[in-house]
């Protein structure tokens, strides 16, 4: 499985490079149109949508959220933000939320609001000065809080975050994530130049935190409807939505967060 994952890493990773720093504005918008439209397609098995018909209506209506969402942005992202503090609650009652999150209206309308979101901020992140450079210090970001936490999970990890949510996430990986965030953090100050330093990094362990929901989200949902994966699209790492769960949920508040402190670059 590891072997998959880093081949699968090894392709992508270049892939993202290149069509962030030399993709053409409208190549880039038509590949973050088909990601979202891939996402909802995985998503309707997290509804547990099986005839084609209302999976295509879904699809549908994700089409016409995006549209929505880039005409009334500042709305759905108060709407996205409060989902993301129900949802942490959510989490952290789990099972009994199940009484709510069970329900298929529910997490259609989850999905509705926060992949378009996700969408419209990377866009919007994208079109700030070093806009580029965030986008890719912000995916540095999330692999640093994933790869410091696989790691000093696997060494260390005795004390399980959320058993009920995932069993394989520990305390101590998360403490790994979070000092390879500091590191990242750090790195990104040199090279950036944000200002305050100090809020720069509260704000990059912010996102490591969040981050952490957006996974432990994905996997209550599939827990919800006893699935291991949300798609078998990427070898070793499973669907679209396994692999951007915890950047759906951080690139809002890093969007938010960067421009409600006005970092200067």
């Amino acid at each position: 499985m590891l072997k998959y994952r880093l081949i699968t890493s090894l392709i992508l990773v270049p892939l993202i490079l290149a069509i962030l720093f030399y993709a053409g504005p409208w190549f880039l918008l038509g590949i973050v149109f088909i990601i979202l439209m891939m996402c909802g397609w995985e998503w309707t098995r997290l509804i547990v949508i099986k005839q084609m018909f209302y999976r295509i209506l879904f699809i549908l209506l994700l089409a016409l959220s995006f549209w929505a969402s880039s005409q009334w942005y500042n709305y759905w992202l108060a709407a996205g933000l409060c989902m993301w503090f129900i949802i942490l609650f959510a989490v952290l009652s789990y099972p009994s939320s199940e009484n709510i999150w069970g329900k298929k209206s529910v997490v259609s309308i989850s999905g509705l609001i926060l992949l378009p979101l996700f969408v419209q901020s990377l866009i919007g992140l994208y079109q700030l000065p070093e806009g580029k450079w965030l986008v890719l210090y912000l995916l540095l970001l999330i692999w640093a809080a994933d790869i410091g936490a696989y790691f000093a999970g696997k060494q260390w990890g005795g004390h399980k975050l959320i058993p009920r949510v995932s069993p394989g996430k520990s305390w101590e990986g998360v403490w790994g994530g979070l000092s390879l965030v500091v590191l990242v953090s750090l790195c990104g100050y040199f090279w950036l130049k944000p200002e305050p330093v100090w809020l720069w990094i509260v704000l990059a362990l912010a996102i490591a935190w969040v981050s952490i929901l957006g996974d432990l989200f994905i996997s209550m949902l599939k827990r919800r409807c006893q699935l291991k994966d949300t798609g078998a699209l990427l070898p070793g790492h499973g669907g679209i939505l396994d692999r951007l769960d915890s950047l759906i949920a951080a690139l809002p508040f890093f969007y938010f967060g960067l421009t409600l402190f006005s970092f200067r670059f």
